[in-house]
């Protein structure tokens, strides 16, 4: 069955096409239809109902959407904010928290995994998607553990449910298994004994030594985005092999981000400036390029829909406030948390690593 051909499908439906075995199933994005690499379910996750002109779009809160200021998640999106349609610009109607709702992640043959959700120009990206294209370039199950589901109201439900699932883990392997936020699961350890009897210490106790004995082929992956709410016993050698800090784009790396941004949009970058963009963006993350440009295009369109050029992008950098501007103090301390804690991801490093040259710690491979 030809996805081409499909008008309309309920969500069940559409799970029950892309898990058959041996198909190739895409999706209508803005650039086209395209395959689909990764498709995750996601339960209870919190969501909103957004009226958007003729549309309505129901959604997680985290869910990502083109906005005429850039990429907004969903819950910060606001009443009368204008969003890019497949028909052009329509403003924010209304919008509604709907509690928790079953969604789902898709990851697509484009640079910014962009797709139409009833006719919303949207996107799913971030660290998560390290998770799913390891299990892409391996071959394996991705298995997604929502720590916050383990946790029954009846004694002993807990550390049964954490049991199973590892035993669930296992009957798969060689599989991932990939916990998702792993620092909300578990930042109440500490006062475990006085808030729950222990249940939390108690399953990851469970966890802790599974990771520590286990035999099986099943690979741990965990993303988080606060490390110091994460137990020290947790990360120690023997249970996770490595952390991964990855920086803010240095030069080269910027040079490469606005290369692809500005050829996902079609916009020529041999009469543009790239050094210079990457000189004027230092401290800028890859989502905040992204904004510039956009912005720089949304300055274009309304004057004449002329072409950007570099000093257009340059100004639109400079009108917002960057995260390092607002946290530098915590970029500082996670920075030299990672100096020591973590291997650096970024070009760099990578390119020392390639080439057999020393980095700034001792890896053994």
């Amino acid at each position: 069955m030809e996805v081409n051909d499909i008008e309309e499908m309920t969500i069940r439906d559409f799970f029950s096409i892309c898990e058959k075995d041996g198909g190739q199933y895409q999706v209508d994005t803005p650039d086209g239809w395209k395959n689909i690499n990764f498709l995750v379910k996601k339960k209870n996750k919190e969501g909103c109902h957004l009226w958007i002109g003729d549309h309505e779009l129901k959604c997680s809160v985290s869910h990502k959407i083109l906005t005429d200021d850039g990429w907004k998640a969903a819950e910060e999106v606001k009443e009368q904010d204008k969003i890019e349609t497949r028909n052009g610009v329509k403003k924010v109607i209304a919008k509604e928290f709907i509690g928790e709702i079953d969604t789902f992640d898709l990851q697509v043959d484009s640079e910014e995994s962009r797709y139409y959700s009833n006719d919303v120009v949207s996107h799913n990206c971030g660290k998560s998607l390290v998770c799913k294209a390891i299990s892409n370039a391996w071959h394996m199950p991705l298995l997604r553990l929502d720590f916050g589901r383990l946790f029954g109201s009846l004694v002993g439900d807990s550390e049964k449910n954490a049991r199973e699932a590892i035993k669930l883990a296992e009957a798969v392997a060689p599989s991932i298994l990939w916990i998702d936020e792993i620092e909300k699961a578990i930042s109440g350890v500490a006062s475990s004994g006085r808030s729950d009897g222990g249940t939390t210490s108690r399953v990851l106790s469970t966890f802790l030594t599974w990771m520590q004995e286990k035999t099986s082929s099943v690979f741990v992956v965990a993303t988080a985005n606060d490390h110091q709410t994460i137990p020290p016993e947790f990360l120690r050698a023997g249970r996770f092999d490595e952390i991964f800090f990855v920086d803010l784009p240095n030069k080269d790396e910027r040079e490469e981000i606005f290369t692809v941004l500005l050829r996902l949009r079609n916009i020529d970058t041999t009469k543009l400036n790239i050094p210079k963009l990457a000189e004027r963006s230092e401290n800028y993350s890859g989502a905040e390029i992204e904004k510039g440009i956009d912005n720089a295009m949304l300055v274009g369109f309304r004057e004449d829909k002329r072409d950007i050029g570099t000093d257009d992008i340059v100004k639109a950098l400079g009108e917002f406030k960057t995260l390092f501007e607002m946290r530098k103090g915590d970029f500082e301390e996670l920075r030299e948390w990672a100096d020591s804690q973590c291997v650096k991801a970024n070009f760099d490093e990578v390119i020392k690593v390639s080439h057999g040259l020393s980095t700034d710690r001792d890896l053994d491979l």
